[in-house]
């Protein structure tokens, strides 16, 4: 699993979206503030993963990381998922390092 900075997701998302960025926080923080992506709360991909396409490329988000992580290896171990990884430091460091105008 990959890990990309926020630096980095920020320039991947200027250009022509390639990858699918996942949001696995839950609904309620969705709700406060995102970044446009997919989104499914962790606790919903064991039964909505089918939605995501395993062959595209995936990065994972969540508030800090960890649900991120847990996500990306639950997707990789069960579905087949190669080309996934995840963002440090989650939505929490994008809004504080690259669009402070994201609520978290």
């Amino acid at each position: 699993m990959k890990e990309i900075t926020v630096q980095e997701l920020a320039a991947a998302l200027q250009k022509e979206k390639t990858f699918v960025l996942l949001d696995v926080r839950e609904n309620y923080e969705f709700k406060i503030g995102h970044i446009a992506c997919k989104h499914i709360p962790m606790g919903e991909i064991p039964t909505r993963a089918k939605e995501l396409d395993c062959e595209k490329e995936t990065i994972v988000i969540c508030r800090s990381g960890k649900r991120a992580a847990a996500v990306a290896n639950f997707l990789n171990t069960n579905h087949g998922f190669k080309n996934i990884g995840i963002v440090i430091g989650g939505v929490e460091a994008y809004a504080n390092e690259i669009d402070q105008s994201i609520e978290v």
